[in-house]
């Protein structure tokens, strides 16, 4: 199967940020809790684990499994409603951003979607 260049091209940003956001979580976390202090400790764990399942997510989609971009929308409205719940009007800039990046992987994934199983 041919992977079109752009949505291979948007699939590499997307392991990179979902390793980051693992990495951010988990290793960086104490840099989270120092620069927002009032951040709750459990919400940390929970975006965490959020960014483990989104690793997860992108590798299927590396694999051609649809269940990869249904993964992906529910991390994102998980994240939108945590970013909200958590940091109010400013979790909007984020959510949008989200919601942007899982527009562009559909749009990006519309062509080839057919050969996902």
């Amino acid at each position: 199967m041919k992977r079109p260049v752009f949505l291979t091209v948007w699939l590499v940003l997307m392991s990179i940020g979902a390793v980051f956001s693992v990495y951010s979580y988990t290793v960086g976390s104490y840099a989270i809790t120092q620069t927002f202090p009032d951040f709750p400790s459990w919400a940390i764990t929970v975006y965490a684990g959020l960014s483990i399942i989104d690793v997860i997510a992108v590798a299927m989609l590396w694999m051609w499994k649809k269940m990869g971009f249904y993964l992906v929308v529910g991390f994102a409205v998980l994240a939108a409603v945590l970013n909200i719940m958590i940091m109010g009007g400013a979790g909007i800039v984020s959510t949008v951003i989200g919601f942007v990046g899982v527009g562009i992987l559909y749009w990006a994934m519309k062509p080839v979607w057919g050969q996902f199983k």
